[in-house]
C-alpha cells in the first residue's frame, strides 16, 4: 500500500530573522522578513524518501523538476507542517503544485486531538513538534534547528545541511510507518495516552 507514497522536506536559504529581545542580525547572513515570507527564503534543498524505490533523494536547484515529477505521481504525499510551511515555500519559489492525497502529520495530530488545524493556539497546538513527537515514540531527536539551516547553507556548509534535511526525513518516515502500523502514537505532551491518527491510506483502502 506504500509503494506509491512519499515524503519530503525543505530547508531554506536565507535565514529567520531574530525575535528575541537582543538578538542581532548576523552581519554575515541574508534574512527573509519572517516565517512567512516564502518568496524570499528561497529552497536551498528538499529531501525526500520514495516508498516506490525505497531511496532517499537529494533535490536542489538543478533538479527541483525531478522533485515536482515525483510528488504530482504520487498517491500519497507527507510532510509534517507542510500545510502550512512546505507547500507554500513550494509554490511561491517554484510554482504552484498539486498534490493527488496530502497527509500533513502535525495537522492530523491536531485534528486527533479535536484542535482546529487552521486557528493556531498555543496553549492547545504547541508541544506536538517533530522533535517531540520522535523523541517520546522513539528517543530520537532532530539533528539540529530549522532556523540554523540557512546560516549553514550561506556559510558553505551544504553537507551539514543535506544531511538535517536528510535526518528529517528519516524521522517523518519512522513516525509516519508508526502510524501506518498501529494507528498511533505516544503523545509528547503526555506520554500516557496515545493520539489515535487517521490512515494515511485510508482512501486507497476504501
Amino acid at each position: 500500500m506504500t509503494k506509491n507514497m512519499v515524503i519530503y522536506d525543505c530547508e531554506i536559504i536565507k535565514a529567520i530573522p531574530p525575535f528575541k529581545q537582543g538578538e542581532e542580525r548576523l552581519p554575515d547572513i541574508e534574512y527573509c522578513e519572517g516565517w512567512h515570507d516564502f518568496a524570499n527564503m528561497g529552497i536551498s534543498v528538499i529531501g525526500m524518501y520514495d516508498y516506490a524505490d525505497d531511496r532517499y533523494h537529494v533535490f536542489c536547484k538543478d533538479n527541483f523538476r525531478e522533485f515536482f515529477n515525483r510528488v504530482q505521481d504520487a498517491a500519497v504525499v507527507v510532510d509534517f507542517n507542510g500545510f502550512k510551511f512546505d507547500k507554500p515555500l513550494l509554490e511561491a519559489n517554484i510554482g504552484e503544485i498539486e498534490f493527488n492525497h496530502h497527509y500533513d502529520i502535525l495537522r492530523e495530530i491536531w485534528k486527533a486531538l479535536g484542535n482546529n488545524p487552521d486557528e493556531f493556539n498555543a496553549g492547545t497546538h504547541s508541544g506536538y513538534g517533530l522533535d517531540m513527537c520522535c523523541a517520546a515514540n522513539f528517543g530520537s531527536r532532530k539533528s539540529g534547528h530549522g532556523a540554523l539551516a540557512p546560516i549553514d547553507w550561506q556559510r558553505g556548509n551544504i553537507g551539514s545541511v543535506i544531511d538535517y534535511c536528510l535526518n528529517d526525513v528519516r524521522l517523518t518516515k519512522n513516525l509516519l510507518d508508526l502510524i501506518i502500523s498501529r494507528g498511533h502514537i505516544i503523545n509528547p505532551k503526555d506520554t500516557d495516552r496515545v493520539i489515535r491518527m487517521a490512515d494515511p491510506l485510508f482512501f486507497h483502502r476504501g
